[in-house]
């Protein structure tokens, strides 16, 4: 009865107190992984066109959900910010950017985006990130991926991306000084 009770409440009254132990849980040192994130920006900002060149800042509200279930950047929300150059003569783009990332508890980790240098328009683009490091479980992340994005919607009042990051990652705890 007592289980029953302690289920019916984690189910229906308090799943987020209920499930306060899974967000504390430590994260391996070093490992692989496979994410699916989101990107929404709902206001995008016209580009800036400077002779046969296109900037466009932007800034995107993320979420990120690791494919295991568990683990680095599991269940995370953040924000992008990246500015993205088109050559209209040569019909390429770069893209470069940074991201941050908060989970629950207020760990945060810090994300280095960009092209592996100029990239055909309307082929499929394979960009690279970097971890640089984060807060709290988190300080002391490196490791590099790959970004494997796919426009959902683009239009001049809402763009939507979703996608994969796909890489490993280290954690180095920094030493720890008794007194």
């Amino acid at each position: 009865m007592k289980r029953t009770v302690t289920l019916a409440v984690c189910a229906g009254v308090l799943p987020l107190s209920c499930l306060a132990p899974a967000f504390g849980q430590e994260l391996p040192s070093e490992g692989k992984f496979s994410i699916t994130w989101t990107l929404v920006n709902p206001s995008p900002s016209k580009s800036v066109s400077v002779g046969n060149r296109n900037a466009v800042v932007t800034s995107a509200i993320m979420t990120a959900v690791n494919d295991g279930g568990s683990g680095l950047l599991h269940n995370m929300a953040g924000r992008c910010n990246y500015m993205t150059v088109t050559n209209t003569v040569d019909k390429t783009f770069e893209l470069h950017g940074f991201c941050n990332y908060a989970d629950r508890a207020g760990d945060q980790v810090f994300e280095e985006i960009m092209t592996n240098g100029p990239t055909k328009l309307g082929q499929p683009a394979v960009n690279k990130g970097k971890w640089l490091g984060g807060t709290g479980k988190f300080e002391g992340l490196s490791g590099e991926f790959e970004i494997h994005p796919t426009p959902v919607v683009i239009s001049e009042t809402l763009v939507q991306g979703a996608g994969k990051k796909i890489g490993s990652y280290q954690i180095a705890k920094p030493p720890t000084t008794q007194k």
